[in-house]
Formats: C-alpha cells, structure tokens, sequence
C-alpha cells in the first residue's frame, strides 16, 4: 500500500483506491461538491502497446466515475483532456488556407523529410486554437478525447457543470520523470545544468512555448515532430 506523501496537507483527506472500482470511488465522492478528474494512464507511445491498459484504465475508470456521479451529483466537474487530441497541430498552405487533418506520411519520414507537406509543397506550422478539429492519432488521444466528451456529455444530461482541459505539456514541483515528453522541460534543464546538450530528435526545428501558469492565455506553436 502506498504511504501518504510528506509534502501533503495534514487537513488533506488521502484515500487511496481505484477509478475502476465503483466502491472505491463511491467512497471518495462522499461530501463533496466538486470533483477533479485527473485518473489516467498517460503516454502516447506507451498507449500503442498497451491498448488494453489505457483504454480499461481512461475509459472504463471515466465511465464509473461518472456512473457514480449520476448517484451522487456534484456542483462542479473538471477533466483533465490532453494536446494530444489535436494530433499535428494546425498548419496553413501557401495560399493561406488552414490544413485542420494533417499526417506526415511515413515515406517522408524514412527519408527525413520532418515538415508536413500537401500535394508535395510543404505546409506552415501555425498556433493551434483552442477550437481546432481533433486528429486523433493515438490510442492515448482517443482515450482523452472519450474522457472529455463522456463527461461533457454527462454533464449535460445530468446538470452537472463540467469543463475539459486540454493539457499541453504540464511541468513543476514534483512532476513525474517516468513519461519523457511529460518531463521534457526537467530533463532539458537537467543535461544543460550538467552541462550536456538536450537531447532533440529530427532535425531540431521543432517549435513549442512553454508558458508559466501564471499567464492566462497561452500561445502554443504548432511543431513538426516529437521533443
């Protein structure tokens, strides 16, 4: 059995269970009026072999939330989505028009050809609003983007005010390291402290911000590959 962190809260209640588990979770919804929904397993490539974990773990464990909610109702329901649904990010051709579905193919990869193309011109990283049409290209995203729309859509028929957070890349205290593109900005930090070079795939054009929290409008560039 896990041991209570030392950094949490004394007045902090910790029960340790299962989102799958209906007890488990039932337990955890007593007296409370809001409900923050951030179970999941996470990982893009991880989700590509373990097909079965992510989406018993994200969209079994959602669904019994939710079930349990519509027992026990709260005032507020916040889920915690993921960038990944939006896939490549939004691009633009060079007439200007936006490019909301696109995929590197892997021939261009093979031949490290890292920009995005259409019709073989290649097409303008752009930042991505908020309102683009997903492009779900992983077992991972398909599991968020079931978990934001599940509870979105529970939320409506129940009464329940919900929002869904599309998370881009999250970092701070405590941040777990076992995820390498969730903890990309701590192990930049960590070779160039140790005076090593990050480590950077492709042809390390890539394009990201990373902004702190306390901005309240984040703008994230589209990129052309993986950190």
């Amino acid at each position: 059995m896990p041991e209570r962190p030392a950094y949490l809260n004394p007045e902090v209640e910790l029960q340790i269970g299962d989102v799958r588990n209906p007890d488990d979770v039932k337990k955890a919804l007593k007296n409370v009026d809001a409900v923050f929904h951030l179970a999941a397993m996470v990982g893009v490539g991880q989700s590509m072999y373990q097909i079965r974990d992510y989406t018993d773990v994200n969209n079994l464990g959602t669904a019994t939330l939710l079930e349990a909610l519509i027992e026990n109702p709260v005032e507020k329901l916040v889920v915690a989505s993921s960038m990944s649904i939006y896939g490549e990010g939004l691009y633009k051709d060079e007439s200007g028009n936006k490019k909301m579905e696109c995929e590197r193919e892997l021939e261009d990869l093979k031949n490290d050809r890292w920009e995005m193309y259409d019709n073989g011109k290649e097409l303008k990283p752009v930042p991505t609003p908020e309102d683009k049409k997903p492009n779900l290209s992983s077992v991972y995203a398909l599991s968020k983007y079931d978990q934001e729309r599940l509870c979105i859509m529970t939320g409506k028929a129940y009464n329940i005010n919900t929002t869904a957070l599309r998370f881009f890349n999250v970092y701070g205290t405590r941040q777990a390291l076992s995820n390498p593109y969730t903890g990309v900005l701590a192990i930049f930090a960590s070779r160039l402290l140790n005076n090593n070079p990050p480590l950077i795939f492709e042809d390390g054009k890539q394009k990201k911000r990373f902004y702190s929290r306390k901005r309240r409008r984040p703008c994230l560039q589209a990129g052309n590959g993986n950190s």
